[in-house]
């Protein structure tokens, strides 16, 4: 083994054992609790829910039972934990008072859900029928009012990070990927194009099929100020709402953590579940070697998987390198999202459960066909009026 092919494999073997070392350390796990629904209040500020307090990571039981559970479970909390995990969770049906959660106030309104099929090898399936498709709330099945194939047409809002943590040359590759989307939408689509940054929140481009204005119009955005992520968000889910048609997406792209909305993270989740958006969130974060020590980034990456997880979409970002804001993989990311949009379902129902304000209510879609997989929001948390 010669010295250049030795320091190559010494140099892996050292980020290899950082990245596992932070996968033990690192606090997603207080980040994500903190977050839930059902996270008890006293608790979302002790790290004793997911490890010893003063233990140290190398040892055998660092982690508790629940932590173990969390990092098996590819660092998500799922509503079985919810259920098991009783001394860190409240049960479904009580009231968080201190959270400021997603609160739906109802008294006739109907839900959206947009939701996306695959089969076992992960392919989007189209060409199912309303009668392929239960919607459980609650696990209580409910009244479809209305079913929309996969030719419905589409409203996406482009939502882009021009703060100052946003590099040129992502912007760059950016723009022009966001060309390649607006070339492959189809001609009943709309998008528009919204900037957060420098000035706050601003529609770059009102909604429209037409590609002509796009190119000068993104070549302006230039990265400065600091980040109104959750307003622009809100920004953008409140025009979405106004739009006739009934399929609404959101593509998410940013590289850092909020730091100057006017609202919260989960007010604007809530607005989003009010307008039956589907939010996609990529992931500038984790491309960069040195924002991946970054807490203040990690935040902003915690925030973008729950916006997404939450809303029924995906949340996109690198694997297996730190490459993912080139040209050609944004393109392709892109090209896989209108593909899956047009295979989309969406289902609008009347809640026909007895209201209790601060319950979380569970949606699930099952589908006839057992070897499919249906992917939808998790559900929401209601108020009364």
């Amino acid at each position: 083994m010669n010295i250049r092919t030795f320091i190559k494999l010494f140099s892996l073997i050292c980020f290899l054992t950082l990245i596992g070392w932070r996968a033990i350390g690192y606090p997603n796990f207080m980040n994500l609790y903190a977050l839930d629904p059902r996270s008890k209040p006293e608790l979302r500020t002790s790290c004793a829910v997911c490890h010893v307090a003063e233990g140290r990571r190398s040892d055998p039981n660092f982690l508790t039972e629940f932590g173990r559970e969390f990092k098996a479970n590819g660092n998500t909390i799922t509503s079985q934990m919810r259920d098991k995990y009783t001394s860190i969770f409240a049960p479904a049906d009580k009231e968080v008072s201190t959270v400021p959660m997603d609160i739906i106030k109802f008294s006739t309104q109907q839900v959206i859900v947009n939701v996306t099929v695959t089969d076992a090898k992960g392919k989007f399936v189209p060409g199912l029928d309303r009668q392929a498709f239960t919607l459980l709330e609650d696990n209580r099945t409910q009244h479809v009012t209305q079913f929309l194939g996969e030719d419905a047409p589409l409203a996406v809002a482009v939502v882009i990070d021009t703060s100052g943590s946003t590099l040129e040359k992502d912007l760059d590759r950016i723009n022009k990927s966001v060309l390649d989307l607006a070339n492959r939408m189809y001609p009943d689509d709309v998008l528009a194009i919204y900037a957060f940054g420098d000035g706050g929140v601003q529609q770059i481009r009102d909604y429209a099929s037409s590609i002509r204005d796009l190119k000068p119009l993104l070549k302006q955005l230039k990265g400065k100020g600091d980040t109104p992520l959750y307003d622009a968000v809100l920004k953008a889910t409140a025009d979405l709402k106004q739009r006739p048609e009934r399929r609404r997406a959101m593509i998410l792209i940013s590289d850092g953590a909020d730091t100057t909305s006017q609202i919260t993270l989960h007010e604007a989740g809530r607005e989003t579940f009010l307008a039956g958006v589907s939010i996609y969130s990529i992931d500038l974060v984790n491309t960069k070697r040195e924002a991946k020590r970054s807490p203040e980034r990690q935040a902003g990456a915690t925030a973008l998987r729950q916006l997404a997880e939450e809303t029924g979409g995906r949340y996109i970002t690198a694997t297996g390198g730190f490459f993912i804001t080139s040209r050609g993989k944004l393109k392709k990311i892109f090209t896989d999202l209108i593909d899956e949009w047009h295979k989309q379902y969406t289902i609008t129902y009347e809640p026909s459960n007895d209201r209790r304000a601060g319950r979380w209510r569970t949606i699930r879609v099952n589908l006839e066909q057992a070897d499919l997989s249906a992917r939808t929001r998790l559900g929401y948390r209601e108020g009364v009026q």
